[in-house]
């Protein structure tokens, strides 16, 4: 007998997975509204955190060329949350060309965060109810806890559930997706390099992302540029509007 390397589709989507799904985007939804909102306050925060970890991982190393991986990852990471930020996806869960990173790597992180934490609420739950047993009369105590961690043990269930469920549609298509981005990227490399040529020097430079210097620009690299904010509007708004994850996947190719 063959055994997959994921869970069938069809038993995550008895599990739950589609459900849940939903329940995903809403809370996606609201924490991006309220995140750009009434708490933006917090959006330079969670950027100077990544930069404070950057700093710490570099100074753990004299390797010049590991420190500006380290540096080139955290300008990346950078880019793709003010990317989540601008069309409200969280990238584990939703495909997009323009990422240059495997989405089966996001998905496959995603999961791996939920099994840690499902671990520890198994650990949680298994101590909550040994102390109820060696004292009665913390129970009162304890329920709320343990409530609280039933909770929490089912999200993380139901969060491993669904990205098993988007790891067995995506496998079905990941190789044509594959090849598809990558034309993609070739043809925007070729037709915007200038433009890209200049946009990388100006990261370099910075210690952070740089708001570009358009008078460091020559008139053939604005022209690119206005093209590819053109081109990168038109494909947020299919990414937008599009609420579906990778459910379209298969008809993209």
């Amino acid at each position: 007998m063959v055994i997959k390397k994921y869970e069938n589709e069809d038993i995550c989507k008895l599990l739950g997975a589609k459900k849940f799904q939903k329940l995903v985007y809403k809370v996606e939804h609201i924490k991006y509204y309220l995140l750009k909102n009434q708490l933006s306050f917090l959006i330079p925060m969670v950027e100077k955190s990544m930069k404070k970890t950057r700093d710490k991982r570099i100074s753990k190393t004299n390797d010049i060329n590991v420190q500006n991986m380290i540096d080139i990852d955290y300008k990346m990471n950078l880019m793709l949350f003010r990317k989540e930020l601008n069309l409200e996806q969280n990238r584990n869960y939703h495909y997009n060309l323009d990422y240059t990173k495997n989405f089966k790597d996001y998905l496959l992180w995603n999961k791996k965060v939920h099994k840690k934490g499902i671990t520890k609420d198994i650990i949680v739950f298994c101590t909550l109810v040994t102390a109820c047993c060696i004292n009665p009369s913390l129970i009162n105590v304890i329920i709320p806890f343990l409530v609280f961690d039933t909770i929490s043990m089912g999200i993380n269930f139901e969060c491993i559930n669904l990205q098993n469920y988007h790891l067995c549609r995506y496998e079905k298509v990941e190789h044509r997706l594959n090849e598809r981005r990558k034309q993609e990227l070739n043809k925007k490399q070729d037709k915007y390099n200038n433009v890209f040529t200049s946009i990388n020097k100006q990261i370099e430079e910075s210690d952070t992302l740089p708001k570009l210097d358009l008078s460091k620009m020559s008139k053939e690299e604005l022209y690119e540029l206005r093209g590819l904010l053109l081109e990168v509007k038109k494909s947020n708004s299919t990414y937008i509007n599009n609420n579906e994850n990778v459910k379209t996947l298969g008809r993209r190719i």
